[in-house]
């Protein structure tokens, strides 16, 4: 990639996160990188585009989560799983901040693309279809169901903000360890 592209999109991340992205100009992203107007738009056609850019790598563990789903693992199967999830998603919680503090905006975007539309729905009836599945023993779908609380409570909510910081290599073994202690029989 390039260098000033990944500036922009750093410096957005930043921005959008913490100021708001309807509260930040591509002015102002510019100026924070230290380009032009003009060469942000040599990179980027719009601030959306920026946007959609940042949140990519959410939509291919997305993906890899629906996957994990859809085989009705047991208890032990998902621990797996889901510890390999932790660590696909511990080095983009910054991108899981943007999403909570951005959620009318996302929301817009994933409304008026279709395909991402889709998607979203089909994980959520992914997960409840999972989670639901009485063939399944109650207690590991309950175990389950906390496991994926417990990391969405560490990762995307606003009162893991507490965890936001803390480096991804002292979090996830500890993350892991209440993965498996949740799981455990």
């Amino acid at each position: 990639m390039n260098e000033t592209r990944d500036r922009i999109l750093s410096v957005a991340l930043e921005l959008f996160t913490d100021e708001g992205y309807d509260k930040v100009s591509l002015r102002e992203v510019a100026e924070e990188v230290g380009v032009s107007k003009a060469a942000l738009y040599y990179h980027f056609s719009s601030k959306e585009e920026i946007l959609k850019t940042l949140v990519e790598p959410l939509v291919g563990i997305g993906k890899q989560l629906a996957e994990a789903m859809q085989d009705r693992p047991s208890r032990e199967t998902w621990a797996t799983k889901w510890a390999a999830f932790v660590e696909l998603v511990l080095p983009q919680r910054r991108l899981f901040e943007l999403i909570e503090s951005n959620q009318a905006t996302i929301h817009a975007l994933v409304v008026h693309d279709p395909e991402e539309m889709d998607f979203h729905l089909a994980m959520h009836e992914q997960m409840n279809a999972m989670l639901s599945d009485e063939t399944m023993p109650l207690v590991d779908r309950v175990r389950i169901a906390g496991s994926i609380g417990l990391v969405v409570g560490i990762i995307a909510s606003p009162a893991g903000g507490g965890f936001s910081r803390v480096p991804a290599e002292e979090l996830q073994p500890l993350l892991i360890d209440a993965i498996n202690d949740l799981l455990r029989e």
